[in-house]
């Protein structure tokens, strides 16, 4: 098998809103919007993230992060009012930290900053 791209999709219950939080989340709006339930970004050239307008059934999704510079996520992140974790190590690595947050969905968002 040979993956030339990976599709990550997260469904919540109020696409506007949930567009919205992703938005300040990832810190800039949509790369496009392909359909009315469905906006889009580009977080690499092969990672494709999507939040759909998919209410669910009792389940809760992950996504996790590797970041530049987890610290200063961190600070934007809180300084546009969403509320994140601090940063601890990740048992068994040497310098790989982890923060969490929810959306307003539930689901989890970790962000990873090290190795």
């Amino acid at each position: 098998m040979e993956v030339t791209n990976v599709f990550v999709s997260i469904g919540v219950a109020d696409h506007a809103a949930g567009c919205d939080w992703w938005s300040t989340l990832l810190g800039r709006e949509p790369d496009r919007r392909p359909v009315a339930s469905c906006c889009e970004w580009d977080l690499t050239d092969s990672v494709l993230f999507q939040v759909l307008d998919n209410p669910k059934q009792g389940s809760v999704d992950t996504v996790s992060l590797r970041l530049e510079d987890l610290d200063a996520e961190i600070a934007r992140l809180r300084g546009q009012g969403l509320a994140i974790s601090d940063p601890e190590l990740v048992p068994g690595f040497d310098t790989l930290r982890i923060a969490n947050l929810a959306d307003p969905d539930g689901n989890t968002i970790n962000l990873l900053g090290g190795q």
